[in-house]
């Protein structure tokens, strides 16, 4: 298995892929966060794409995200939590992309996986000539991932009240400190992306970021 920094082959996933999709999520995530081949299925059968870097015979991470028409700078439209971001079907004409997973199996984090798994959403984004790419990034700083977790990120008390304090408020707080957390980080240098609002409740299955996720917003017309 390859984990260097170099360049795995990425192709979009279908049905037949469905043993690599589910070896993938028992991998790289803790099995509350992990989704079903029951709910995997009916993603691609709702039209979503889902594109995998390939490492010999498994799969090194993927990105999956939905086509849609809606506006996502309407919040009051805004799926209000993670089971509904995930499932909507595509629609036409696509303004925007909603990603709601992306994943690198343990033994590739720190590689340039998902930053290519990013980037190639971008260029099918770009190629349907979609205005948005949309991400929920996950804000594990917020409280901390298990010591015996994969991705091993502290808690932050001084994240924490920032999150805390943008869900009351409703005011955005300065970049420098939401991307204190590492993946909202790893996010903005990736896509050089804007934040959107923060969403309380919409993955309670995420204590390690209390259950918040953080939308983020690419321009594609920029």
């Amino acid at each position: 298995m390859n984990s260097e920094n170099v360049a795995v082959p990425i192709r979009q996933l279908d049905m037949e892929d469905m043993p690599l999709l589910m070896e993938l999520e028992a991998a790289a995530w803790a099995a509350p966060l992990q989704a079903s081949e029951t709910t995997i299925r009916h993603r691609l059968a709702l039209g979503h794409t889902m594109f995998g870097a390939i490492d010999g015979d498994v799969l090194a991470g993927t990105i999956c995200f939905t086509e849609t028409s809606q506006d996502p700078l309407v919040r009051a439209d805004f799926p209000a939590n993670f089971d509904a971001y995930a499932s909507l079907p595509r629609s036409e004409p696509v303004h925007a992309l909603y990603a709601y997973n992306l994943c690198v199996r343990p033994s590739h984090r720190g590689s340039n996986t998902a930053i290519r798994l990013l980037k190639e959403m971008e260029r099918h984004g770009r190629r349907l000539g979609a205005h948005w790419l949309i991400g929920d990034g996950r804000c594990s700083s917020y409280a901390g991932s298990p010591a015996d977790g994969d991705d091993h990120v502290k808690a932050d008390p001084r994240f924490r009240a920032t999150i805390d304090l943008w869900n009351e408020t409703g005011t955005r707080p300065p970049l420098e400190e939401i991307i204190r957390d590492p993946l909202l980080r790893l996010h903005y240098r990736a896509l050089e992306c804007e934040f959107l609002y923060v969403m309380p409740d919409f993955f309670p299955q995420d204590p390690a970021s209390g259950g918040f996720r953080v939308i983020s917003a690419k321009d594609l017309r920029k």
